[in-house]
């Protein structure tokens, strides 16, 4: 356990700092006969010194265990005078809150008899001695923990012995630890160094045609895979994320699974899931986690499913499983594999049954890597300034073996210490017996770990509690390890928790012990940073925080973990025994504990993590993901609690939060609906940094001066909360105020003291107007915010013109400004001085008219008068008064406009103050409710040199709207096009051919007027085509024919809606990929299906008719049918369908009967049967029972129906929504024919009746099934 203290992890000026401190404490309180303790344990700090300078990772292994005891005798003495304290100062903090909460809500009386009872303790003897008899216990074990670091500290003579010998091979150390330069916040951006022919031989696997080792075409159900097989280190990922970046461009929907130790196969098919759809899927159980995978992969062309980090090479079974679903994908999809080991490619090749495709990464080339060492080394800097280090640099560089991995963290440690003694003592020494293995690799690690300061030592130890690849923000991880008490502002007490925690990370990440990670949403420039650990430095983390932080994944696993942890994370605490989860607390000393789990617990199990949590009286930080109520009625006994995140708490834990006074953070809402007075305590934790509970109007928060996040905070006026209570709140970074209508005075706002926080970074203004009123202007002139801000949103705001901080541009910092429900605002000043402007959203203006000075519209190409120059997003909905926008930045990515009154649609243009032309970013724009925009000529729609990057284009209810010379053609990125019911569009000119990009996925047209026909005509060879929706488009008679459907590979969704006009499918039976057809308010398509239908009825059996029509083989076997009439069902390519999943059918009054012989042919796979406003329908058939894969059965309107068929075993829900009331009694009735009908169908709901496996319940119990 030596390895903890590796680099003086307990350093002296910290066990200096808390030495004094207990010293201050016990004099305080008139402890006596301290004195020589105190002289012996500062005479002994330089000894201590000696030997945690010495305790070095690659030299302590011999004498490790003669350490150890010493060392943890060392820490356990520091860290119980630290609680002793950190008691003491509780107390201190109570007293404070006792006078708050007297002077806030107290009675005249009890004001009184306190004001007396504090005139008596100010006499200071008096108040020493009842301090000495109400903390008499605390004094105890403090004098207790000082004479036991006192103990442990006489022993140091003993330890120098054993010791002694390991100071030569240390004495460079000290040279790696000095001089640690400076760094801030912004951090030096990934580079990709090497790997071109890796790179390009993936590129070229995943473009090829997927054949099998015959050369022969391979099945569709079998996906490639390609395995790239590396040391740890290497470079695997990285070369797949770069991979990725490009196949994005190449039309693969990438799918990113990192697998690492844990091959589940239910929560690995849950992953796959969420990174295809961008959301936590809700389901649990594999079989249905399967099914919407299989249903949600059909919405992709082709998909590349990369697998990182994998390590099952021992059951097949499981790699078959997980595959299952993936092999309905389209034969173009791929998968790419990340592992260490060959016998894993072997095995998920076998499970695929395919032949095995490795790609095995070695070393980079020796140049590759120099470079890599320089740019992490000099960082910035010109190597050729440093001639010596160069020299050196490449020596190591070529030494460590082209690891990219430990280049990066050996360049990163160097560049600490520009002396080439330090960097020639690294080669020399730590890289004396490198060979370039995995332990190799690792021994390197632990070196660069041994080398960082004592703070990011434990900062780093402590993200071992996290799981392998777990993605964090910066604010999150900072938070924790505050919370848990790693942070300290000893050193620097000017600087707050945050900006040292922020610092750390920083440091860490350019060392390269995390990593920098960047999440940028679609079509817009909005980007999040989160950061993750390599799997080999979590390998780290957890070899060195051994016997400090556990993570416990499953049963039996807490056995192995020594008493002495402090940080534990208990993931799957419902997979764990009630024994295991009492044995948390033998962990005496634990500050730091995440319970995670399913959403909720059984109550038994939650009853004992209660119990364990509230006798963890050391606990710092209490965190977990629970979905169960909370009751800790004594939590307030956790003196030491600073972080607590729960989802849901009781009232008597509420209460018990109140008397948290080192509280820092809280974020957690009321279990109950019961309304509690002790929650307005939460104003008198002086503490208090971040606070989540409810609205925060429930408590008053003009103490809260450290509160750095201030949300969801109402203005009441009267007695309640006012404005002028944040006057005090210097150290805010976010706020968020409602009510503004409430401030009395503009004296009141003054007294918000606004214009001094200079440290808000997001401020948001929100009133209720529905007047005009020239208050609120003169009460927002009183709020102006400071120059520093970088986020601004005013909603509800009541006046006319502008504060005069908004048009005087007093805040130039400004990114994002958000404007909303400002009913009178008329005018906006140019914001053509804001070149910090990103994101300008301007929502429900109704009576703005201009921006800038009218005279500066888009009779200008400059941009620099009215708008940002640097704008990425603009978006502007409801503002009907708003005739015409000024002329829009070069820079803009995404622009949109909604219920707009616009007549003339902007364009594009260049800065007029320089030369340089900018490449043009859009990607976006939208054109929606524009009832006065009758042309879009002149526009940056016909700029031609900005429309080619588009790769989505909305144009919907625009219907005055008619000259529109789109050149769809040159918009050589266009993937979505969606234009609604603009119908007196014209074409201007003579359509050419290729009228659609080839690039085209999506296309919506709906009563589009002349475009109708040249969209429809220009579908051939739309390769990537895969949802196509024709709705009112009344000059379409006739869908594709047979060529043209049979070019659209990729077309998945098809609807037809509306078309009035439309009389045949056309080659509708080549689409051999199509999986959802939808075909309804067709009137002449139902009415030659009708025809067909009574051509049929008519027909005798007897022969000496015409010959029979012969009806060219379809290609088309669709999964889900929507229809409104099943008339429609009696034209080919439908009547020949028989492998459909799920059908929908519209009905109406005209609908009296299902078609019987078509749900017949379909029996073997009809999974889903939906019936909408069968008003007209009386019975169902009396084969249900043979529809043997039916599991869902709805009908809707069903007014006539009054009695069930025998359903099939296989139905799980029925759902009969408006029967008539005589069906609904029958069916209550035990053992009648309708009951029994229904009595084993597992959910039932009839009418107004619920049941569950034949047993009626409540609604409520119901749906929570």
């Amino acid at each position: 356990m030596a390895l903890v203290f590796a680099g003086k992890a307990v350093a002296t000026a910290a066990i200096s700092f808390w030495i004094n401190k207990a010293f201050t404490c016990l004099k305080e309180y008139k402890v006596e006969d301290m004195e020589d303790v105190k002289n012996r344990l500062l005479q002994s700090m330089p000894k201590i010194q000696v030997v945690l300078d010495i305790v070095n990772p690659i030299y302590v292994k011999e004498q490790q265990s003669a350490l150890d005891a010493w060392l943890w005798q060392l820490r356990n003495a520091v860290e119980e005078a630290e609680d002793a304290i950190d008691v003491l100062e509780y107390y201190k903090l109570k007293e404070i809150a006792k006078d708050h909460k007297v002077s806030d809500w107290g009675s005249s009386l009890s004001k009184v008899k306190h004001k007396v009872i504090k005139s008596v303790k100010h006499v200071s003897s008096l108040d020493r001695s009842l301090k000495q008899f109400t903390h008499r216990g605390t004094l105890k074990r403090l004098r207790e923990a000082v004479e036991g670091l006192d103990k442990v500290t006489s022993d140091i003579m003993s330890i120098l012995t054993v010791t002694e010998r390991l100071k030569e091979v240390s004495s460079h150390q000290q040279e790696y630890l000095n001089d640690d330069r400076a760094t801030g916040s912004t951090l030096t951006p990934p580079k990709f160094f090497g790997r071109e022919k890796e790179k390009e031989k993936i590129i070229r696997w995943l473009t090829k045609a997927s054949t099998d080792a015959s050369g022969n075409l391979m099945s569709s159900n079998r996906v490639p895979i390609l395995s790239v097989i590396g040391h740890g280190g290497m470079g695997k990922t990285t070369l797949a994320q770069c991979v990725c970046e490009e196949m994005v461009m190449k039309n693969f929907k990438v799918i990113w699974v990192c697998v690492s130790n844990s091959f589940d196969v239910t929560s690995m098919t849950s992953k796959i899931l969420e990174s295809a759809m961008g959301a936590k899927p809700n389901a649990i159980c594999l079989e249905t986690l399967q099914k919407d995978l299989i249903q949600n992969l059909k919405y992709f062309t082709d998909f590349l499913l990369v697998l990182d980090d994998v390590w099952e090479d021992k059951r097949e079974e499981k790699w078959e499983k997980l595959f299952a679903p993936l092999r309905t994908g389209k034969s173009g999809s791929r998968i790419l594999l990340t592992t260490r080991m060959r016998s894993v490619a072997v095995l998920a090749a076998n499970a695929m049954g395919i032949e095995t495709e490795c790609l095995t990464i070695e070393g980079l080339e020796e140049g590759e890597n120099v470079d890599l060492f320089n740019h992490y080394a000099f960082s910035g800097q010109n190597p050729q300034d440093f001639p010596n280090l160069k020299s050196i640099g490449k020596q190591i560089a070529k030494k460590l073996g082209g690891c990219p991995l430990v280049t990066k963290v050996v360049g990163g440690h160097l560049r600490s210490n520009m002396s080439f003694q330090c960097w020639n003592n690294f080669l020399q020494e730590g890289l004396e017996h490198f060979k370039g293995s995995e332990d190799d690799i690792m021994e390197v690690l632990r070196l660069s770990y041994y080398y960082l300061p004592t703070e990011l030592q434990t900062c780093f130890r402590y993200c071992s509690i996290f799981p392998q690849d777990y993605a964090f923000t910066m604010k999150e991880l900072v938070l924790m390890w505050i919370g848990s008490g790693l942070i300290s502002q000893a050193g620097n007490k000017s600087k707050r928790l945050e900006d040292i925690g922020e610092e750390i990370l920083s440091q860490l990440i350019g060392k390269s012990f995390f990593e920098t990670k960047t999440k940028v949403y679609q079509y817009s420039q909005r980007k999040e940073e989160y950061y993750i650990m390599h799997d080999l430095m979590h390998e780290l983390a957890r070899y060195v925080s051994s016997g400090e932080c556990a993570r416990v994944i499953g049963p039996g696993m807490l056995e192995g973990e020594k008493d002495t942890v402090q940080h534990l994370c208990v993931s799957g605490i419902d997979h764990l025994s009630t024994e295991e989860i009492k044995n948390i607390s033998r962990f005496k000393n634990v500050r730091t504990v995440i319970i995670e789990g399913s959403s909720l617990i059984d109550n038994n199990t939650f009853h004992i993590v209660e119990n364990v949590m509230e006798k963890s009286k050391s606990l710092r930080l209490l965190r977990s993901n629970l979905e169960n109520t909370f009751h800790l009625p004594k939590i307030a006994d956790l003196k030491h609690l600073r972080y607590v995140d729960l989802r849901r708490i009781s009232p008597d834990t509420i209460c018990g939060l109140v008397k948290l006074y080192h509280l820092l953070l809280v974020d957690c809402f009321n279990g109950s609906q019961e309304e509690l007075k002790q929650v307005r305590y939460l104003g008198n934790l002086d503490h208090l940094r971040y606070a989540n509970y409810g609205k925060i109007g429930e408590f008053p928060i003009g103490r809260l001066t450290s509160l750095q996040e201030l949300h969801n905070y109402r203005v009441q006026g009267g007695k309640g909360n006012n404005i002028s209570a944040i006057s005090n709140l210097s150290t805010l970074r976010e706020l968020e105020v409602f009510g503004l209508e409430n401030v009395e005075s503009h004296e009141e706002a003054d007294n918000a003291k606004q214009n001094t926080k200079q440290y808000i970074s997001s401020l948001s203004w929100s009133a209720r107007a529905t007047v005009e009123n020239s208050k609120d202007e003169l009460l927002l002139n009183h709020l102006e915010p400071h120059a520093n801000i970088g986020t601004l949103k005013i909603s509800g705001y009541g006046g006319v013109s502008s504060p005069n901080w908004i048009e005087n541009l007093c805040i130039k910092n400004l990114v994002s400004l958000e404007l909303a429900r400002c009913l009178y605002w008329e005018h906006l000043p140019s914001l053509g001085e804001l070149e910090s402007l990103k994101h300008l959203w301007l929502e429900c203006l109704p009576s703005l008219q201009h921006i800038g000075q009218s005279s500066h519209l888009s009779i200008s190409n400059c941009v620099d008068l009215s708008l940002p120059p640097n704008l990425d997003t603009m978006i502007v909905r409801c503002c009907k008064e708003l005739k015409e926008l000024p002329t829009l930045p070069s820079t803009l990515v995404h622009f949109e406009i909604s219920s707009v009154g616009l007549t003339k649609f902007p364009r594009i243009g260049q800065r007029c103050n320089g030369n340089l032309e900018t490449k043009s970013r859009l990607l976006l724009v939208s054109i929606e409710e524009c009832k006065y925009l009758a042309s879009l000529e002149g526009s940056l729609l016909v700029q031609g040199d900005y429309t080619k990057t588009i790769q989505v284009l909305r144009i919907t209810d625009c219907e005055e709207l008619e000259a529109a010379p789109l050149s769809f053609e040159l918009m050589n990125e266009l993937r979505e096009l969606d234009i609604r019911n603009c119908p007196k569009l014209r074409t201007l000119r003579d359509v050419v051919d290729r009228f659609l990009p080839l690039t085209f996925q999506k296309l919506s047209a709906n009563h589009c007027g002349e475009l109708e026909l040249p969209l429809v005509g220009s579908l051939q060879g739309l390769m990537h085509l895969s949802e196509l929706v024709l709705e009112k488009c009344t000059r379409v008679v006739s869908l594709p024919s047979d060529d043209v459907f049979k070019s659209l590979k990729s077309l998945k969704f098809l609807d037809i809606i509306g078309c009035e006009n439309l009389s045949t499918l056309g080659g509708l039976g080549s689409l051999q990929y199509l999986i959802k057809l939808k075909i309804t308010s067709c009137s002449k398509l139902m009415a030659v299906g009708s025809s067909q239908t009574a051509e049929k009825s008519s027909s005798g059996s007897g022969g000496g008719g015409e010959e029979p029509v012969v009806v060219p083989t379809s290609s088309l076997q669709i999964d889900y049918l929507e229809i409104d009439l099943p008339d429609i069902l009696h034209l080919e390519p439908l009547k020949g369908l028989r492998h459909t999943k799920g059908l929908v059918i519209g009905g109406g009054r005209k609908m009296e009967s299902l078609p019987e012989e078509w749900l017949l042919q379909n029996s073997g796979k009809l999974q889903s049967l939906k019936i909408l406003s069968a008003s007209s329908l009386e019975s169902l058939p009396l084969h249900m029972r043979d529809l043997c894969s039916l599991n869902f059965l709805l009908l809707s309107g069903a007014g006539k129906l009054r009695s069930l068929p025998d359903f099939p075993s296989s139905l799980q829900k029925l759902y009969v929504i408006g029967c008539s009331n005589e069906l609904e009694k029958q069916v209550g009735v035990h053992e009648s024919p309708e009951w029994n009908n229904i009595s084993k169908i597992a959910k039932v709901h009839i009418g107004g009746s619920y049941f569950m496996d034949g047993k009626e319940c409540s609604e409520e119990i119901f749906d929570r099934q």
